[in-house]
């Protein structure tokens, strides 16, 4: 193969697939970056197996000129060398060899055998895509739900995000047994199922998708999301997801009206006092409304903390204290967008949601404490 392109336009497709790519794979093909060069088009790959990234720049001419065509892996630090270069590259292959020089820089790399790389299953693209939102659409939706996914593989399921269409609605819910995020918004798609995709997969894609339209294809093993030029293809995790609308309350006894960033604010100023609580195993802070709404830590060696937080409005019974993860709520507070948020109440010991709005919502279980 041999071709001609601008530095930048090489460096963006380049790092969007080494995102997947891991320099430790057992497998060694996948340690490498496939680069596949037709005349028409130049395609950059990266996979780790269960997840893969396609991205696919079209000749034009201006920013990519092809030669020939051909296909080699290179390995993944081929995007630090990129990075050095300031001038358009050119790349040719011979043999194993793949020779790249850019102005007065001039690199031989070692390829491995493009042949022996897995093959990409891009199914249904001919077909009409089961879900479609733009891109910011779609980075809101993992943004609000996929960091309550769990982190142990002692359940697998729990470490994805279930994603369901049903009644014009597609509903995302994400829970580690501790926390749950749930988003719902409308959608165009007439056909109905329930997916569970694997939330690393759906934080990576968000990170490498520009603003164009994701469309989401799936069969029974893996789900494709394409974004304009780039092909996003990961494994779906097996077996049933719990049923989550039995843990989310359907009624309430308090209710706390709140601005959202004066909440966080006072969450953040106890957050490292609360962390160093109980050896360095606490992290937990404790809510007290009884006319004023006061958050406190308990004593660590670094001491204890106070302070008051101002509300909007509260409904319900006096004197009412519950204690939580600090970061689990702040993480709720970081996905949303609104001002102000309602914290609903069922009792001491009862799961509590922070509320924004009908289409949003997240769940997070108290702490007992002494």
């Amino acid at each position: 193969m041999q071709f001609t392109i601008n530095k930048e336009t090489f460096l963006e497709g380049l790092n969007k697939v080494i995102k997947v790519i891991s320099s430790k794979h057992s497998i060694p093909i996948l340690q490498g970056i496939l680069i596949e060069v037709t005349m028409d088009m130049l395609v950059v790959t990266g996979s780790d197996a269960t997840e893969t990234v396609r991205y696919a720049i079209p000749v034009d001419d201006k920013n990519l000129t092809v030669l020939s065509e051909g296909k080699a892996v290179l390995p993944r630090n081929l995007v630090e060398i990129v990075k050095k270069f300031k001038k358009e590259i050119q790349v040719s292959t011979d043999g194993p060899n793949c020779q790249i020089i850019s102005g007065k820089s001039d690199f031989v790399i070692i390829t491995l055998d493009a042949e022996e790389y897995p093959k990409f299953n891009n199914f249904h693209l001919n077909n009409t895509p089961t879900v479609t939102y733009s891109g910011n659409e779609f980075r809101d939706l993992i943004r609000k739900t996929a960091f309550s996914a769990s982190t142990s593989e002692v359940r697998p399921l729990l470490t994805g995000v279930c994603v369901e269409v049903s009644g014009g609605y597609c509903s995302l819910v994400c829970t580690d047994s501790h926390r749950l995020s749930r988003v719902s918004k409308p959608t165009k798609s007439d056909k109905d199922f329930k997916l569970v995709i694997p939330a690393k997969s759906l934080d990576n894609a968000s990170r490498v998708f520009s603003d164009e339209d994701v469309e989401l294809y799936h069969n029974q093993q893996q789900v494709l999301l394409k974004n304009g030029n780039t092909l996003y293809l990961s494994r779906l995790l097996e077996g049933n997801y719990p049923d989550t609308s039995r843990l989310v309350p359907t009624e309430h006894q308090n209710k706390l009206t709140i601005m959202r960033q004066d909440l966080y604010d006072g969450l953040d100023a106890l957050k490292s006092l609360s962390l160093s609580a109980d050896d360095n195993k606490g992290g937990i802070v404790k809510l007290h409304i009884n006319g004023a709404a006061h958050l406190s830590t308990n004593q660590s060696q670094k001491g204890k903390g106070k302070i008051e937080v101002p509300y909007n409005a509260y409904e319900g019974e006096e004197d009412f204290t519950i204690s939580f993860n600090v970061k689990y709520l702040q993480d709720a507070l970081k996905s949303i967008d609104k001002d102000e948020v309602d914290l609903c109440f069922s009792g001491q010991m009862r799961p509590f949601v922070v509320v924004p709005d009908e289409e949003e919502l997240q769940l997070i279980l108290p702490v007992r404490t002494a």
